[in-house]
């Protein structure tokens, strides 16, 4: 039997091809991944926020459709404006009853320095854990926009609470407005 009776070139060409184009997904989909990674670590990194506080002044507040309800400018020892505390409210799982929260921003609007739940009405045992140190700790030095870890926005994650995620996502809206505001009528 003649062995070259067997032979097809093309299949030669073709397995060529299979090999090619499977480096190529294989390089694709690395890629994919590497690329994302970097874009989380940039959105998820936290900013170390060091400052000390020697005042805070009051400033009215110019527009209030951002749940805004109370503004104070916080100075450093050089007497330059660092922080702005922003006190406002968003609705949670408990719409008769808004969480009253302030939000401390940079300056800029760009980092969140720290939240505080001042009244919250939320459900016993599951919406009260918004108050909780854990779940406020995580907002410090978060670059904005803070977003859900559930979501796929692009921005600094945070953890909702299980069982609590309308409370938990009505803190980080609270959050982003705060930042909002900053941005659109006090940074400089």
């Amino acid at each position: 039997m003649n062995s070259k009776a067997h032979y097809n070139p093309k299949s030669k060409r073709q397995l060529v091809s299979f090999v090619i184009m499977l480096v190529l997904s294989v390089a694709v989909v690395f890629g994919s991944i590497a690329i994302k990674n970097a874009v989380d670590e940039k959105n998820n990194g936290t900013v170390d926020v060091n400052f000390t506080i020697s005042k805070s002044v009051p400033v009215s507040v110019k527009d209030n459709k951002l749940g805004v309800t109370a503004v104070e400018e916080v100075y450093n020892d050089k007497n330059e404006v660092v922080a702005y505390v922003i006190n406002g409210t968003t609705v949670g799982y408990n719409a008769e009853s808004p969480i009253e929260m302030a939000t401390t921003i940079t300056a800029d609007g760009k980092v969140v320095c720290g939240v505080d739940i001042l009244k919250q009405e939320e459900t016993e045992y599951l919406g009260v854990r918004i108050a909780t140190d854990d779940f406020k700790n995580q907002f410090a030095g978060k670059k904005i926009p803070v977003v859900s870890s559930n979501g796929i926005e692009k921005g600094s994650k945070v953890d909702v609470i299980a069982k609590s995620t309308i409370s938990s996502e009505a803190v980080i809206t609270g959050v982003d407005n705060a930042a909002e505001y900053v941005t659109e009528f006090l940074a400089k």
